[in-house]
């Protein structure tokens, strides 16, 4: 046998494996030479949970050896957990060891809209585009940064491209909404916001149609709106899948609490739940984040988790006066009305100076006839809360009841400084000076209500019926 071949052919495999080794450690250390600098400086870690900065301090080490993929995991927590800087420090970088993955540039690119470098994030969300050009929220993204660098018209072509892509997308849709009534075209953008409006059930676009309408002397149609709904003074974003994945690095309750607020009100309840829970499972004894919990569960109709939610509320913050009154009128949906008395009372016991027990209080008494106890009880809510247009008008109807008309006449005044339009005020008040004959209060009342939208129809008919019927002549 010939033991010469077989030992270069051995020697020759050894030194190429050596030199593949060689090669890979070459790499590694390139890798790590770039990836050094960026994880330099960083923060302190104290503010961040104890398991959040476990995983964070491993994953540096093991990136600061050259692993690409534990920078990755490094840059996620920290964008996650507020750590806005060194973030974009290991996107940079990673842009530049993976340049064909465009979640680097697109988180790189929100963190620097959001500081106002706008220059930097268009080049980025351009860059997404090319690498991933059906991500749709990186071109509404780049579009909203041109907007905002005073760009319009390319503005309008790149949310043009998205309704291209997505004929139905209201975002993009309410983008160029907006760039229309920049340019004052307030026809465009009445006809485009109004498809907006109904399509998202007024989600979306309804303090600019407000706008809109009122720049085209249509105060009626701007007063209809106003009065449909309060404006919530919130943008409902789109949702970003490359953004939302960050949630499941994010070891911050507070932030977890507000990304589920915004899933739930774009419609994905089961979002806000899993994000609640993970909360919760953070800081088991946050009884704000229970309380958003058993909101979100009460509003799918699932009772019983809600339940079970507000009760561990009222037991690790007896002090939170809202988990009460919440677990109270729960029992009483359910009807176990000697249940929801026991739990506001055990209520007001912890939260003596809670003006919402004391109405839920008064509401109770009213409901079982006890008229005098239910008056005092709506008289101590508003005197430690007495902004309440709703209970001034609960207690007049009670004063009423007892022949106390001039107290009660107090009280719907009291709502109307409040709120100045409550419309139950206002109708009680007119009809309040119909029956003393004042016909000069009477008909100041009316006038107030027929500007009121918010006062049904076959109200203010009644009301001029009663006014005819008291003075002799139809109101004019």
């Amino acid at each position: 046998m010939r033991r010469g071949p077989i030992i270069l052919a051995v020697a020759m495999l050894v030194l190429g494996a050596g030199g593949l080794v060689g090669v890979r450690w070459s790499r590694a250390r390139e890798r790590a030479a770039l990836i050094a600098p960026a994880l330099t400086a960083m923060p302190s870690l104290d503010a961040l949970r104890s398991e959040g900065r476990a995983r964070l301090t491993g994953a540096l080490n093991r990136a600061r050896g050259g692993d690409v993929a534990a920078l990755a995991e490094a840059s996620r927590i920290l964008h996650a957990n507020g750590f806005l800087n060194e973030a974009m420090r290991c996107y940079a970088v990673l842009e530049r060891l993976q340049p064909d993955e465009p979640r680097w540039p697109h988180r790189h690119a929100t963190i620097a809209a959001g500081f106002g470098d706008l220059e930097p994030a268009l080049a980025r969300w351009q860059r997404v585009t090319v690498l991933a050009p059906d991500y749709l929220p990186a071109r509404l993204r780049l579009a909203e940064v041109l907007m905002k660098a005073n760009r319009p018209d390319e503005a309008a072509a790149a949310f043009s491209e998205v309704l291209r892509r997505k004929p139905d997308d209201p975002h993009a849709a309410l983008g160029l909404a907006r760039i229309e009534v920049e340019a004052k075209q307030w026809a465009a953008a009445r006809a485009r916001l109004e498809k907006i409006v109904a399509q998202t059930d007024y989600t979306l676009g309804y303090d600019l149609i407000v706008t809109v309408y009122e720049q085209l002397g249509l105060a009626r149609e701007a007063a209809a709106i106003r009065s449909r709904t309060k404006a919530s003074g919130a943008y409902r974003d789109f949702n970003d899948a490359w953004m939302a994945e960050l949630l499941g690095d994010c070891y911050d309750p507070y932030q977890l609490a507000l990304a589920a607020g915004a899933a739930e009100r774009s419609g994905d309840a089961g979002t806000a739940v899993r994000l609640l829970e993970r909360a919760v499972s953070l800081a088991p004894e946050d009884a704000a984040a229970r309380f958003q919990l058993a909101g979100v569960h009460t509003r799918r109709r699932d009772l019983p988790a809600a339940r079970a939610q507000l009760e561990r509320c009222t037991s690790v913050a007896p002090e939170f006066a809202d988990a009460w009154a919440h677990l109270s009128a729960l029992l009483e949906q359910g009807g176990d009305r000697a249940g929801a008395e026991r739990v506001l009372a055990a209520g007001l016991r912890h939260c003596p100076d809670s003006p919402g027990l004391h109405l839920m209080r008064a509401r109770q008494l009213r409901k079982s006839g006890s008229i005098m106890p239910a008056i005092e009880a709506y008289r101590r809510s508003l005197q430690l809360r007495g902004n309440e247009a709703d209970a001034h008008v609960e207690l007049a109807t009670l004063l009423f009841q007892v022949e106390r008309a001039n107290e009660a006449v107090a009280q719907l005044r009291r709502a109307i400084e409040v709120e100045p339009d409550h419309p139950t005020a206002l109708t009680v008040l007119a009809l309040s000076a119909i029956s003393a004959g004042d016909e000069v209060s009477a008909r100041q009342w009316i006038e107030r209500i027929r500007a009121q939208p918010r006062v049904a129809p076959t109200q203010v008919h009644q009301l001029l019926v009663a006014y005819r019927d008291r003075f002799g002549r139809d109101f004019r």
